[in-house]
């Protein structure tokens, strides 16, 4: 079955199409396409609080351009649905109208538990041992997703309203203390946790230190990273690590916040399977189906 979904997120729109399928009993993925277009929504939103009349425009037409390319692939089904930026927006509900009466098109603005909940559905998906405990981060432009998780079980799980755009806009460094709070009160004293990382900046960090989907890497050597790329302009960063502008200023930011989450936990590795909330999207509508 062919399925699609698109992120409206405060950063970047992302559209994800696959073919969904059972394999032996486990669903599979595999991916046809992936069109990202960095608009930004998260740059009016945390700065104005709400959606200026520009960036609804772009909205509007890149919604519209991304329906033409799920009705040429022949999709099946597919689901449309925006986090952190519209739901923080004053005017997020009129927006979502506006799309509707314009393109026939229905948004869906999730919570942040809701969020949560989807990108946490990728997880039962991965090959990973059932009797280890994991930290699940994932750091997005307007809200980072964390997710606790021991011998396969989901314990807690919690939405901060503190993301890349946000902390770009605000020229903010450390984490809000509600975040460490939260782990101190959360997690288990007497066992070990491993951190799994998702989001594109994690995953351009991954590239730039030429680490393999399946292999961690060392916290501290991300704080390295992180201390070579704060050194370097945006332009800089573009030309030497081979990155997108939009992407090269908030890796910085990004970096800040995983390195700084793990070290609140005590966790020493990262583990990064691609995934994001598109992909969890998919799963859930075909589980739906």
């Amino acid at each position: 079955m062919k399925l699609a979904a698109v992120d409206i997120g405060s950063n970047a729109i992302r559209l994800f199409v696959a073919e969904v399928f059972y394999d032996s009993g486990k669903i599979e993925q595999d991916k046809i396409s992936h069109t990202r277009i960095p608009i930004r929504l998260g740059e009016d939103v945390f700065t104005f609080g709400r959606i200026s009349e520009k960036k609804e425009i772009q909205l509007t037409q890149v919604l519209t351009g991304l329906s033409l390319i799920i009705d040429s692939l022949g999709v099946d089904h597919y689901r449309i649905c925006a986090t952190s930026a519209m739901r923080s927006a004053e005017n997020g509900r009129e927006v979502v109208e506006a799309i509707k009466a314009k393109t026939g098109l229905i948004v869906d603005v999730l919570s942040g538990a809701e969020e949560a909940d989807i990108i946490f559905a990728n997880f039962e998906q991965q090959d990973l041992p059932k009797s280890k405990n994991y930290l699940f981060i994932d750091v997005g432009g307007g809200s980072t997703e964390l997710t606790i998780i021991e011998n396969f079980e989901r314990k807690h799980s919690q939405s901060f309203e503190i993301g890349t755009v946000r902390m770009l806009i605000n020229d903010q460094e450390k984490i809000p203390k509600v975040i460490s709070v939260w782990l101190k009160e959360n997690l288990n004293s007497s066992l070990n946790y491993e951190a799994i990382a998702t989001g594109g900046n994690i995953s351009s960090a991954f590239k730039m230190l030429e680490k393999k989907q399946r292999e961690p890497i060392a916290v501290k050597e991300l704080e390295t990273l992180l201390r070579n790329l704060a050194k370097l302009s945006v332009h800089e960063r573009v030309k030497k690590y081979a990155i997108r502008p939009d992407r090269a200023d908030v890796i910085v930011p990004a970096l800040n916040l995983y390195t700084q989450v793990a070290n609140s936990a005590n966790i020493e590795k990262i583990f990064a399977p691609k995934f994001g909330l598109a992909d969890g999207i998919v799963l859930k509508l075909f589980k739906s189906l």
